[in-house]
């Protein structure tokens, strides 16, 4: 079998995401047998999970910043409102959707009450975790110019 990309090189590995043919030269580029494309998309892929979040904070700040949610404190409300979806994704580790059997006034208290301690956890943790998807995006573009 002949390389993909250097048809005159016999294939030493496959690409581990397309299975396209790799020789020597291209199956050594990475740690792990990858081909340019593949390794292009994966790295477009993994930015845009890291800046989605970014986006979905910065537009819920707007919202919180816009509707005054603390009156006197307009930077506290976009703030506090940012910190929902933080704390939100934290706590759907530990507590996914399992009380889809309550009724509707239980479904709604349910999600008042964790809305409410999503804004006090969030508080904490998303600061963490945008500098985590900062630091990866600007991890993901050093490799970006790299390869």
């Amino acid at each position: 079998m002949k390389c993909f990309f250097h048809p005159y090189k016999q294939a030493v590995a496959q690409c581990v995401d397309c299975h396209r043919a790799l020789c020597s030269e291209c199956a050594g580029k990475y740690k792990i047998p990858i081909c340019d494309r593949c390794n292009t998309r994966r790295i477009r892929s993994d930015l845009l999970r890291y800046i989605k979040p970014l986006i979905i904070c910065i537009l819920l700040y707007i919202l919180g910043y816009n509707i005054e949610i603390f009156s006197p404190d307009k930077e506290m409300g976009g703030y506090m409102c940012m910190a929902s979806y933080g704390g939100w994704k934290f706590i759907n580790k530990f507590c996914p959707f399992i009380f889809l059997w309550f009724s509707i006034k239980a479904l709604l208290g349910y999600f008042l009450i964790k809305l409410c301690l999503s804004m006090f956890i969030g508080f904490f943790t998303t600061p963490i975790y945008l500098a985590y998807c900062l630091y990866n995006i600007v991890q993901l573009i050093i490799l970006k110019k790299t390869t």
